[in-house]
């Protein structure tokens, strides 16, 4: 494929695994270990349909993300309201921390592509450094390394397949788990998973209990952002 090609990123069905340098020399060649054994990220569909569906979600994600940024601009009393339902506080430096913090995630998720997301427990997962989670698999749907901000790696488990796409009334989706993890990352809110605080009804309690720790838990960014 040639290196300018368009196709080779985001084309559902290529993508670019290495780049390399040639020479004049015939016969010359370039060994890329490359495993094509392993099981689709999710076994209720393809590959191909998984990225093509990531990347929709992703572009929906960014352009929700970004409007939120220009609804703290203009602040209007719906977004005051919007903000202490899941920050439990309105003060400026709340508002001014959304939006820096929004910013920046809407450019990490606007950069990811079908190479960010990868089976857990996959070579790619466990070469982002951080120590596998070895509690509640079962129960995980998706992990990163905070402070991988160099690739950005989303690891997907199983759970994650079993989602709705998009959040309806409390429901979870892979939607909000792909905003969810993005702001783990160190260089968008370096959120955490605070506990007790995950899902529509406990993120809700949670600001308005511990509104102090809210703008920095995951969750809470995640449904403020999607929440309709």
């Amino acid at each position: 494929m040639p290196l300018n090609d368009p196709n080779a990123t985001n084309d559902e069905e290529w993508i670019r695994i290495a780049t390399v340098s040639v020479n004049t020399i015939r016969d010359s060649v370039v060994s890329i270990p490359l495993s094509l054994d392993g099981p689709p990220i999710c076994p209720n569909m393809t590959d191909s349909t998984f990225r093509k569906r990531m990347l929709e979600l992703r572009d929906e994600a960014v352009a929700i993300t970004r409007q939120r940024i220009r609804e703290l601009a203009r602040w209007s009393p719906a977004t005051e309201t919007r903000v202490i339902d899941w920050f439990g506080t309105s003060d400026i430096e709340t508002r001014r921390t959304l939006i820096n913090g929004l910013d920046a995630l809407a450019d990490v998720m606007a950069r990811l592509d079908a190479r960010n997301f990868v089976r857990t427990g996959s070579d790619a997962d466990r070469a982002t450094g951080c120590l596998p989670n070895m509690k509640n698999l079962d129960a995980e749907v998706a992990h990163v390394c905070r402070p991988d901000t160099s690739t950005h790696t989303i690891a997907i488990s199983l759970a994650f397949c079993s989602l709705p796409e998009r959040s309806a009334g409390n429901l979870s989706s892979q939607q909000l788990t792909i905003v969810h993890e993005c702001t783990h990352f160190e260089d968008t809110f370096n959120a955490v998973d605070h506990s007790g605080a995950y899902g529509r009804t406990a993120c809700m309690h949670f600001a308005k209990h511990h509104p102090n720790d809210a703008l920095g838990n995951a969750d809470s960014i995640a449904w403020f952002i999607l929440a309709r």
